[in-house]
């Protein structure tokens, strides 16, 4: 068997509290925490690329800078070459080696002219070694220059120079002519024209170097220029990139001291909402324990009502019940009907406020066994036919044949639903049927209660399933009830596993549709195949071979209960108390024991204690005890049978039930 579930209470304003304070608190500090990390990394990141931009235009002057003084080498290196062959033109002896010179020098000249061009207008500057290396004859050097077009202050060099070189062209041509006609002297064998010619050449040359000076020095001005202007870019360079580190040191300090006063108040607030969550979860400590108490009081409370109400509800139902059988006049068992009925009525809007008590604090258990479906139908059948036949009203219940006979559940949960259900639809349908339907779909079993009734509208249906509510408070006045029914429905269904819906229409009718989740069993009861004698009186007189022993401190209830065993044809004796009970069972000997639960000096549970404990001292057979209480809570249920009571039974007490409950012991354990 299942073990019992026991219905979770509905959620109360403490449990809906999340301590809504603590938790913006929290997320307040790590959003403003992240917002500064975000600040200076995007600062530090957005200078990051100021800086590197800087750094970059600087390095690409720099490299500017070099090709111009690469340029300035060149041009000196040209300059070089140029007065180097020029003396080498001087010493020529023949007109061969003139020509391979004055290639060299116009080759140079050439050189010049397009890195003096490149200077001025931006190109590309090459070099050629020569290495005479195996594999490698030259080494070839690229740089290209763009000139500063903001800046001109190399234009005095680069005007003084260019002419310059024109003039040297011209000095070559002249030093060309003079070597020409002194080869011509010696051929003709003129002397004095080849010394006065060589008195023309060796004034010629005195005039080169202080020629090739100012060229030098001019090209050395650009150089030297060059030179300065990158030592002045590469230190800007540096201090540039000194002044980022610094920047960067700086960021890295500041986000380090704003994270950590971040961080310092985020602990700050966490300590602030620390000593809120304290006080609030005492808070919360103190109002649980006081809503406890209040929930404890009221179930005490509606457990102390329900017994006192039960008690002598116990003997208007009773009498009610056996004054039926006597032979009385039509008016006089129309009085007893209407006693009976009202009791009855009484009874049912106690147990209706029971458990909507019951619900609400979490103390509704259900059951989880085997059980015959169709018996639990046919009992609601036999309970609500009655009722729709006393009105006119066409009753039926329809079982797919598909579904399985016995199932897993709570029998007495689901019989309470249909019944709700169905003497709801009853007492809003004047003409017409009601039908009840249970077939399959998918895992679900479904259940469908329809009627012809007056129906709802929307408004209506919105209002259902709400604590002393119905869809209409004209309707509470011409139909009466209190609205619980449906309420104490839907919340046994949800906690079954299940869901309802309705659907109606005014003058229509409505639909109560809910679906359970309730599996097959795996094995049959074994109680599903005990059959009810035909002769009940004298089957329980021959099953309990022994006199009954009545327990209970109220008159009243003794003469009720008595007058049922006389019924039954059991004989009996009276007990006030439990204490009393224990000494009558010491000196004679019973059949069975019918125990009230709260009696004075000792109640019914403390009494089957005691039973119980001197049954295995002495090793005697086990005493049938049923509990008859007024007590009908669960938790009063399962202190019986913990203390070892062996059937329960609360009151209003049935002559029916009561026949049934001894049966059912006597017949699973036959008298010796």
């Amino acid at each position: 068997m299942d073990h019992p579930r026991r219905v979770p209470a509905g959620p109360t304003d403490i449990d809906r509290t999340a301590l809504p304070v603590v938790q913006d608190v929290a997320v307040t500090s790590i959003r403003w925490l992240f917002g500064v990390f975000i600040l200076c990394l995007a600062l530090l990141l957005g200078l990051r690329v100021v800086f590197s931009d800087l750094q970059a235009e600087l390095n690409a002057r720099s490299v500017n800078e070099r090709a111009r003084l690469f340029i300035g080498e060149e041009i000196v290196r040209g300059i070089q070459g140029i007065e180097k062959d020029l003396y080498r033109m001087a010493s020529t002896s023949n007109l061969a080696g003139l020509r391979r010179v004055n290639l060299s020098i116009e080759g140079q000249m050439e050189k010049l002219r397009h890195d003096l061009n490149v200077l001025k207008q931006g190109g590309t500057v090459r070099r050629e070694v020569q290495l005479n290396l195996e594999g490698r004859d030259e080494m070839v050097r690229e740089v290209a220059y763009q000139p500063d077009q903001n800046n001109d202050r190399h234009v005095m060099e680069l005007i003084e120079i260019a002419p310059l070189l024109d003039t040297l062209g011209e000095k070559t041509r002249e030093l060309e002519d003079i070597l020409v006609k002194s080869w011509e002297f010696q051929e003709r064998e003129d002397l004095q024209g080849f010394f006065d010619l060589h008195v023309d050449s060796d004034l010629f040359i005195k005039h080169i170097p202080p020629y090739f000076e100012r060229i030098a020095e001019n090209a050395n001005r650009l150089f030297f220029d060059s030179s300065e202007q990158l030592r002045k870019l590469e230190t800007a360079l540096q201090l540039q990139s000194d002044r980022l580190k610094a920047v960067e040191l700086s960021l890295v300090v500041l986000v380090i001291l704003l994270t950590s006063l971040a961080g310092w108040l985020f602990l700050k607030r966490i300590g602030q909402a620390n000593r809120q969550l304290a006080n609030s979860a005492q808070d919360m400590r103190i109002a649980k324990d006081a809503a406890e108490r209040a929930s404890r009081a009221k179930s005490e409370f509606v457990s102390r009502m329900s017994h006192e109400l039960r008690t002598p509800l116990n003997a208007i139902i009773g009498f009610a019940e056996l004054l039926e059988a006597e032979p009385l006049a039509p008016s006089h068992r129309n009085y007893v009907n209407l006693i009976g009925n009202s009791g009855k009525h009484l009874m049912e809007l106690i147990n209706a406020v029971l458990d909507h008590a019951k619900i609400e604090a979490g103390s509704m258990t259900l059951e989880r066994i085997a059980f015959d479906l169709h018996i639990a139908i046919d009992a609601v059948r036999t309970i609500v036919g009655d009722r729709a036949t006393a009105k006119g009203l066409e009753f039926n219940a329809n079982i797919d044949p598909s579904l399985p006979r016995f199932v897993v559940g709570d029998p007495t949960r689901l019989r309470q639903i249909l019944i709700n259900l169905l003497v709801n639809a009853i007492k809003f349908t004047a003409h017409g049927y009601i039908n009840l339907c249970i077939a399959r779909e998918d895992q679900r079993m479904i259940f469908s209660v329809r009627d012809s009734g007056i129906g709802m509208d929307a408004a209506g249906i919105a209002r259902l399933f709400q604590p002393f509510s119905q869809a209409d408070d004209s309707i509470t006045r011409k139909f009466g009830g209190t609205g619980l029914g449906l309420m104490i429905s839907k919340e046994l269904i949800e906690a079954m596993g299940g869901a309802i819906d309705v659907e109606s229409a005014p003058n229509v009718g409505s639909v109560f549709r809910f679906w359970l989740p309730l599996r097959e069993a795996a094995s049959i009861p074994e109680c599903a195949a005990v059959a009810a004698p035909s002769n009940p009186q004298e089957t329980l007189a021959s099953l309990v071979a022994g006199r009954v022993l009545l327990v209970d401190d109220n008159r009243v209830n003794q003469q009720l209960a008595g007058a049922m065993l006389n019924r039954l044809g059991l004989s009996h004796d009276f007990a006030n108390n439990g204490a009393e009970a224990l000494r009558q069972l010491a000196s004679a000997d019973y059949a069975l024991v019918l125990m009230d639960m709260e009696m004075p000096e000792m109640d019914g549970v403390t009494a089957t204690t005691h039973i119980r404990a001197q049954e295995a001292a002495r090793g005697t057979a086990r005493l049938p005890i049923i509990a008859m209480t007024a007590n009908a809570m669960q938790e009063d249920r399962e202190r019986c049978f913990a203390a070892g009571m062996d059937g329960y039974l609360s009151k209003p007490v049935r002559l029916a039930t009561l026949h049934t409950e001894v049966h059912r012991l006597f017949s699973a354990t036959p008298a010796s």
